[in-house]
């Protein structure tokens, strides 16, 4: 009988609340009372939530407003009031608009008066207005102009309640979460765009806020939960309208409003930036993920879509927002392993532009490049030429190289320039040649920008010189024709002056000298010198071959004569196994000759059977295939190797889709080996009338560079003068 009594007393006095006038309301009843009274209403269902809820807001909150403290109580109170109808499964009718119509009136009304009672009230019915809001979002009734005004008007509500504040308390940190799930809801509907771009604006305002005021503990490496959530809610969006409108290039809104997606878009990647830029240090794994699934989104670039609009669209609002973004956040080392990761851990997607972004990004920014920075590009690198697509992708090729060299020229890490040196030395061609062309292209760029100077060229034509010389002398080892390539172009920028002809500057000619008939005439002379004596004298042979190899560049200088005197000679060489570098410079040489001397080595030319002298079957194969007749019938008698044809039909094969583009086609197995017989062979000393020989070549050299002495080439003249005068009869 009790329970019944007071239930019908609270019945009543929730009756005389109905009824009183607002004025009276604060002389009738406090606020505990009226809290009191409505929760007993509700847990006897005499009285429906939503029902009350409104009567506070049109009447019961305006009334004791002044009393702040205590109408946080009846904010907690109306929370768990809304929480009872909620979970009764009632569907959204014209009560909840008229609550909602109540709330957005009040919040309107009172605005200044709850700004003056303090951000905790601000925040707890800032809370219940949102659980509203999520409710009423199942009904499409719930885009009605109502919720707008209410949502908005508590976004500014809440937005200006944090003016004072200098730390972000635990409850605003919970209204930030809901606001967040609100938003989401909301995102899934097209015509709430702007709605929930206004909403993420309140988002990043409240964490701009905080971050002037919250200073990052360099050692602490965590984010604020509420810091780290918004930047999480903010990427989401971005990709989920991304996604959502734009997968497979068919959107599923309107043509009319794209251009309004996409710049909502743009807002949300801005205010991400804006958090970021602020002076975010660390990101977590979650972060940094989707962070990267942002910046590495198809979507993202103009080159995805097939329509021009778009792609101008995409280019001028998403694009250059999304690489700021990268340019913030390459550093993070959690960023850099999700991209190597994603590019390691999954095949069947293609991170090039990705990797690409990523190397333009560290050349726009001046700071210091970190060591892990460093061996994430070595990475990336990597990456990009686990096999040939993108060596023989022209376009790509270019892209790589340009961003490669731009870099290695911007931001001048020895660590860089020591991995891409070391890249020309490898086993596999492509490596080799990639790194061989990336550092060109930064030698270039300096000399462009006018940054060698005289010190610095001296000291890469020694650095070249000396990896030139590491080289067997005739060695075919690949990456010598790259090492070669930067020595001739340091030598050609710091204008220096040709060796001396001789067996020990061989390296150096063959790398420096260009097409000169002048040049070529000395070395034909010499060699017309030196020919008769070459079977016999180990010194003199290799000077023979070097001289060939020298003139194969010379193609204007007639040899005719000195094939024609010393076929014999040759003859006697070639049936000697060791031979073979004078055979590949001979024949290489021949190749170059007219008709006439061809077919008058070739008429004196043995057959050779299992000869595998690639130079020599090359020369045979030529006269085979010649349009002069005699130099096909003197051919004739010689077979060409079958390895050779077999070499020469894989050269000869295009390239289409079934080629082998895996790395192990094209990686030498194996070091490069110089036999051990060429190491270790003893010379003989020069004799007497070659050393003085020398001497009067280089002389006539010397004299030509005298301009150039500093006071050390002068001391050191003095002392040559002083031996050769020594030695005078």
């Amino acid at each position: 009988m009790s329970e019944n009594h007071d239930s019908l007393g609270a019945s009543v006095a929730y009756s005389e609340l109905v009824a009183t006038d607002h004025k009276d309301i604060i002389l009738l009843m406090d606020v505990e009372s009226a809290v009191s009274i409505c929760s007993a209403c509700v847990a006897n269902k005499s009285a429906n939530p939503v029902d009350v809820l409104t009567l506070w807001f049109t009447k019961l909150l305006g009334a004791y407003i002044d009393e702040s403290g205590r109408c946080v109580l009846a904010a907690r109170e109306m929370c768990k009031w809304f929480t009872i109808e909620a979970q009764t499964g009632n569907e959204v009718n014209s009560s909840h608009i008229k609550l909602m119509s109540a709330a957005q009136e009040f919040v309107s009304a009172f605005r200044d008066r709850l700004l003056e009672a303090g951000e905790r009230l601000v925040h707890i019915l800032a809370y219940l207005v949102f659980i509203i809001i999520d409710f009423c979002l199942v009904s499409d009734k719930s885009h009605c102009q109502v919720v707008v005004d209410l949502q908005l008007g508590t976004l500014s509500l809440v937005k200006d309640s944090i003016i004072n504040s200098t730390e972000v308390h635990p409850r605003l940190a919970t209204l930030m979460q809901k606001i967040m799930e609100t938003a989401d809801t909301e995102g899934t509907r097209t015509g709430d765009l702007q709605l929930s771009v206004q909403t993420a604006e309140t988002l990043a305002h409240i964490c701009l806020h905080f971050m002037s005021t919250w200073h990052a503990n360099p050692t602490d490496e965590k984010m604020p939960n509420w810091l780290r959530e918004t930047v999480l809610h903010l990427c989401d969006v971005a990709i989920n309208h991304l996604n959502s409108t734009f997968g497979n290039d068919k959107p599923n809104v309107p043509a009319e409003n794209i251009e309004e997606l996409v710049d909502c878009i743009r807002s949300y990647i801005l205010l991400l930036y804006h958090i970021l830029q602020k002076g975010v240090v660390y990101v977590d794994d979650d972060v940094a993920a989707c962070l990267m699934d942002l910046i590495m989104c198809e979507q993202t670039r103009p080159s995805y879509y097939s329509e021009i609009e778009k792609q101008q669209l995409i280019s001028v609002l998403v694009r250059p927002h999304v690489l700021d973004i990268l340019e913030l956040v390459y550093t993070f080392q959690k960023c850099q392993d999700y991209l190597i990761s994603s590019a390691l851990g999954t095949p069947q997607f293609d991170y090039f532009d990705a990797c690409m972004d990523f190397i333009n990004a560290m050349s726009t920014d001046d700071a210091d490049v970190l060591p892990s920075t460093c061996l994430t590009l070595q990475q990336i690198f990597e990456y990009l030429f686990k096999d040939a697509k993108n060596f023989v992708n022209g376009e790509r090729y270019n892209q790589v190289l340009d961003a490669f060299g731009c870099l290695l020229y911007l931001v001048g890490n020895i660590e860089l320039h020591r991995y891409f040196c070391a890249g020309i030395f490898q086993k596999d061609f492509i490596t080799s040649q990639v790194c061989a062309d990336i550092l060109m292209l930064c030698f270039r760029l300096k000399e462009a920008n006018k940054c060698w100077t005289d010190r610095g060229i001296k000291e890469a034509i020694a650095y070249w010189h000396k990896c030139n010389n590491s080289y067997a002398m005739f060695s075919t080892n690949p990456s010598q024709l790259h090492v070669q390539r930067f020595l001739r172009y340091f030598h050609c920028l710091g204008k220096q002056e040709l060796p001396v002809i001789s067996i020990q500057n061989f390296r150096l000619l063959s790398a420096v000298a260009e097409a000169d008939d002048h040049l070529g005439m000395k070395i034909l002379k010499r060699l017309e010198l030196i020919s008769s004596s070459a079977p016999t004298k180990i010194e003199l042979y290799y000077e023979v071959v070097a001289l060939l190899e020298l003139l194969v560049h010379h193609d204007q200088i007639d040899c005719s004569h000195w094939f024609q005197r010393t076929s014999e000679m040759a003859k006697k060489l070639f049936g000697i196994d060791k031979s073979v570098s004078f055979a590949n410079a001979y024949f290489k040489l021949l190749a170059r000759a007219n008709g006439s001397t061809q077919l008058l080595i070739l008429r004196g030319l043995p057959p050779n059977v299992g000869c595998t002298n690639w130079n020599r079957e090359k020369f045979l194969d030529s006269c085979k295939v010649s349009y002069d007749g005699q130099l096909r019938a003197f051919s004739a008698r010689h077979a060409i190797d079958p390895l050779f044809k077999a070499l020469q039909d894989v050269s000869a094969t295009v390239v289409d889709g079934s080629f082998d583009l895996s790395k192990s086609s094209y990686i030498r197995h194996g070091d490069h080996r110089c036999p051990v017989s060429s190491l270790k062979r003893r010379r003989s000393e020069l004799a007497p009338k070659e050393i003085l020989r020398k001497i009067y070549e280089a002389s006539i050299q010397l004299a030509q560079c005298t301009a150039n002495f500093d006071p050390a080439d002068w001391e050191l003249h003095k002392k040559v003068m002083a031996n050769l005068s020594g030695i005078v009869p």
